[in-house]
């Protein structure tokens, strides 16, 4: 019985270690920004796809309250760099949205919110 334990729990921990392994991915990275200088709001955002051969579109939008003041839209392959500027109000609160597709996957939304001071 002894001489039989030993493989099979060899087998039983190589099946595991092995779907452990199968099961890990790489996610996409989205990094939005948003900064003021002045009366100038500084918006950024740096994408990179899951891999080199992924194309990326991505519709980039800045708010104030429920209203949106600009919209953005690129694409690339492997990587986004996208950097804008636009004229806003001081005192006032306002979001940068991200929709990013990566080869027609849809990822949520993701923002960042900056109050003008």
């Amino acid at each position: 019985m002894k001489k039989r334990f030993f493989p099979i729990l060899f087998l039983f921990l190589m099946v595991f270690s092995t779907t452990a392994y199968a099961a890990s991915t790489r996610a996409a990275t989205v990094t939005p920004n948003i900064s003021f200088h002045g009366t100038t709001a500084n918006c950024s955002v740096f994408i990179v796809a899951d891999k080199p051969t992924d194309d990326i579109d991505a519709v980039i939008k800045l708010w104030q309250g429920g209203q949106c003041i600009k919209t953005w839209e690129k694409s690339s392959t492997s990587y986004l760099v996208f950097s804008g500027e636009v004229a806003v109000t001081k005192g006032k609160t306002y979001e940068l949205t991200v929709d990013v597709s990566i080869s027609g996957k849809e990822l949520p939304r993701f923002s960042v919110k900056g109050t003008c001071s």
